[in-house]
């Protein structure tokens, strides 16, 4: 199937903001964060990760978004569980963002890479 690369942009422009989205809802919803602080957490545990699905836009698959978003997803959800679900386990600071960032890069760096050939061998060929 080949798909016109607007639509794969879009998809892959759609699955980063479905990351954004996830991490306004943990940092307004679970945090109770305001504007500022949402700004500032973004820009450091979840921009840097994200620079593989945003230069995967600019590649001749930008599919390659979405797999970079599908991998790095998991590290936020995981974030929310430990920060707004899990029970306290007491003493000190969260430290729940640490490994988003220092395993969500290198898993979107690998999803963005697999998603390549996952689309050829599921035949989707994107137009030049």
């Amino acid at each position: 199937m080949r798909i016109q690369r607007s639509r794969a942009r879009l998809g892959g422009g759609l699955a980063i903001t479905v990351v954004l989205a996830l991490q306004a809802v943990l940092g307004f919803g679970c945090h109770g964060q305001d504007l500022h602080a949402f700004a500032v957490g973004l820009a450091i545990f979840v921009l840097p990760p994200l620079v593989p699905a945003l230069v995967s836009l600019f590649t001749a698959n930008p599919l390659r978004a979405v797999g970079a978003c599908a991998l790095f997803a998991p590290w936020l959800l995981w974030a929310g569980y430990v920060d707004c679900i899990r029970p306290d386990a007491g003493g000190g600071a969260s430290m729940a963002y640490v490994p988003v960032l220092l395993y969500g890069f290198p898993s979107a760096v690998l999803g963005a890479l697999l998603a390549g050939p996952v689309c050829r061998r599921q035949g989707l060929a994107i137009d030049p």
